[in-house]
Parts: C-alpha cells; sequence; structure tokens
C-alpha cells in the first residue's frame, strides 16, 4: 500500500474529505506497516536459523548438492529447506 493507494481509496468512500475517514485510513496504514515489519522480522529469523541449521548439519564439497551429515544423501538447497521446515515444526 503507498499514498495513491490511500488517496484512491479515500476518494472512493461516500466523504472523502472526512476526518474520520482519514483518520481510519491512517490506522490502517500504520497496522499494516506493522504486521509488514512483523513479517519481515520472522522471515529475517527463520533465515538466520536455517543458514545456522545449514552449517550444522550439511558438509560443502563443491558439488553441486550439500551433504546432509543426518543421512549422508546429497540434496538442494530447497530440498534442505523442505527438510528443515518438517523437523522445526
Amino acid at each position: 500500500m503507498n499514498t495513491d493507494r490511500i488517496k484512491e481509496i479515500q476518494q472512493e468512500t461516500a466523504y472523502p474529505e472526512s476526518v474520520s475517514v482519514q483518520q481510519a485510513l491512517l490506522k490502517v496504514w500504520n497496522e499494516t506497516k506493522q504486521e509488514q515489519l512483523r513479517i519481515n522480522a520472522v522471515m529475517r529469523m527463520m533465515a538466520v536459523s536455517f543458514a545456522k541449521w545449514l552449517r550444522d548439519n550439511t558438509v560443502t564439497d563443491d558439488a553441486p548438492k550439500l551433504l546432509l551429515r543426518l543421512d549422508m544423501k546429497r540434496y538442494t538447497i530447497e530440498e534442505l529447506y523442505d527438510l528443515y521446515t518438517l523437523i522445526a515444526e
């Protein structure tokens, strides 16, 4: 959401110049921004956690796939992330 979208929504209301409409839109803007910050923080935390898990549980040897110490099989990063999300739950 951006200021242009806010103005567009405001103009679509019955009373676009209403202070209460402006306050309601500002409230939605702030709540949306806070939620996005929270999501970003969670995503960053998961990325760091996954990176640490990769460091501790895989062997890198310039092969295209990483070797998982647990079963000594090779996996792509995507496959390892899927495994990680199953384990982390």
